[in-house]
């Protein structure tokens, strides 16, 4: 499978300052638009600050979220904040966290090899505070990281999720008194 980045896609992110490795650095955060050779698209997030992008077509590997550091707890995230997030600092805030829990473990903004710096947005910097703090130990399903097939140093590692889990019954009972009132309402008519 092979992934392209396209700029075209919409897509949300904030230009943010922060440090890496204690070098100071302007940087976009939050989701990239890529397109798959199938012709789909997607919406991602970087999973590894210190590779660079490449923009041209890179061949990778689909993984789960248990084969990569701290992906299940990326996927319960992803899961969880991404599905209501609107605005680019809201993304560039859960890119944020997800790099300070990738490289360092989510040890927080002020310490390892991301940090943040006296220039960082506050509001980015709190929400991605925010974030580390309410994933630790947690976990999810559904978690897919795209690496690329000649190693995780060749390109960026970018993940997406989807919620795998199964409906409370509850919901199913919800579902069915629903279709069995538009069923009587269509023999009403």
């Amino acid at each position: 499978m092979t992934m392209t980045y396209d700029g075209t896609v919409p897509a949300l992110f904030e230009n943010i300052d922060v440090r890496f490795d204690n070098q100071s650095t302007n940087i976009y955060a939050g989701q990239i638009g890529v397109r798959f050779d199938t012709g789909v698209t997607a919406l991602l997030f970087c999973a590894d600050p210190f590779i660079g992008l490449r923009l041209d077509t890179v061949e990778v590997t689909p993984l789960a979220g248990s084969q990569v550091n701290q992906g299940e707890r990326l996927a319960w995230m992803f899961n969880s904040y991404v599905p209501a997030m609107s605005q680019g600092w809201q993304a560039a805030a859960f890119q944020l966290a997800a790099w300070d829990i990738v490289a360092d473990g989510g040890d927080g903004l002020t310490a390892g090899r991301i940090q943040s710096s006296n220039t960082t947005n506050s509001q980015i910097l709190s929400a991605a505070s925010a974030l580390v703090v309410a994933s630790q130990g947690k976990s999810g399903n559904g978690g897919v990281f795209y690496q690329p097939t000649a190693g995780p140093r060749y390109s960026q590692t970018l993940f997406e999720a989807a919620d795998t889990s199964v409906p409370e019954p509850s919901t199913y009972l919800l579902m069915g008194v629903g279709l069995l009132a538009l069923s009587q309402l269509r023999r009403r008519a």
